[in-house]
């Protein structure tokens, strides 16, 4: 199993356009061959259980809250032929041209596990 993992700060304001454009990459995502991608709001990210929680990860201003995207993949040399499918789509593009209006991406937190 291999996963790409993203933390998201988002404007309240701003969620279900954030998700009406994430959820159409994740129909891409998948019709390239993803096994799964899917995006959560945060619940609770305050510390507990003597864990420092995840508000200290992402810096959240007034008004955003914290959305996480899994994607699935079997392994990281799937997760590569995906992408370079994904990243040829126009439509992906066009679509992330949509979203740097809607988050600030540079805040975004990514990262790849396996």
């Amino acid at each position: 199993m291999y996963l790409e993992i993203y933390l998201y700060p988002v404007l309240e304001e701003n969620k279900e356009q954030f998700l009406k454009i994430n959820r159409e990459a994740e129909r891409i995502y998948k019709e390239y061959g993803a096994i799964e991608s899917k995006t959560f709001t945060a619940a609770s990210i305050q510390p507990e259980y003597g864990c420092s929680g995840m508000v200290s990860a992402v810096e959240l201003h007034e008004s955003e809250i914290l959305m996480l995207e899994i994607n699935r993949y079997h392994n990281k040399d799937h997760h590569s032929q995906v992408l370079e499918k994904v990243d040829n789509d126009e439509q992906i593009e066009k679509l992330y041209n949509q979203m740097t209006k809607v988050i600030d991406v540079s805040r975004t937190v990514r990262g790849e596990f396996k």
